[in-house]
């Protein structure tokens, strides 16, 4: 089990961030493309909300004894096999963790377009994913 104030405050995090974006939902893709700020903003949230659960994988397998993941993708997995997440949603949520890689290592080449509907379909699963590790 993932330490309570570990988990109290990544998933504090995650909502936080998730709850930003919400506020963006009919931002544009030119709209993203002619504000900086703004793209800065709609990017910067998600980076920092997949990276939070990221972090609360890589716990959760560790404090259940799944193992020390390799990396974000595996740590969905893991979660997945031992019954704590779908394999569904661990699939998703190693896609997101590609998105903060993206966001991370090539910021200035992210499709505005693209980021956009990945967010637009892909919030509620992290924000599934926290209240299943509540569980």
């Amino acid at each position: 089990m993932v330490g309570p104030d570990l988990l109290r405050r990544k998933t504090a995090q995650v909502l936080h961030h998730c709850a930003r974006l919400n506020l963006r939902v009919d931002v544009t893709a030119d709209e993203l493309d002619a504000n900086e700020d703004l793209y800065n903003t709609v990017l910067m949230d998600p980076q920092r909300a997949i990276q939070a659960c990221i972090d609360l994988a890589a716990h959760a397998c560790v404090d259940d004894g799944l193992g020390a993941p390799v990396g974000p993708a595996e740590a969905f997995a893991l979660l997945a096999r031992a019954g704590r997440i779908a394999p569904e949603l661990s699939a998703r949520l190693a896609g997101a963790a590609g998105l903060r890689n993206l966001i991370v290592h090539r910021y200035s080449e992210i499709d505005s377009h693209k980021v956009l509907a990945i967010l637009g379909n892909n919030l509620d699963d992290l924000r599934t994913f926290v209240q299943a590790l509540h569980h």
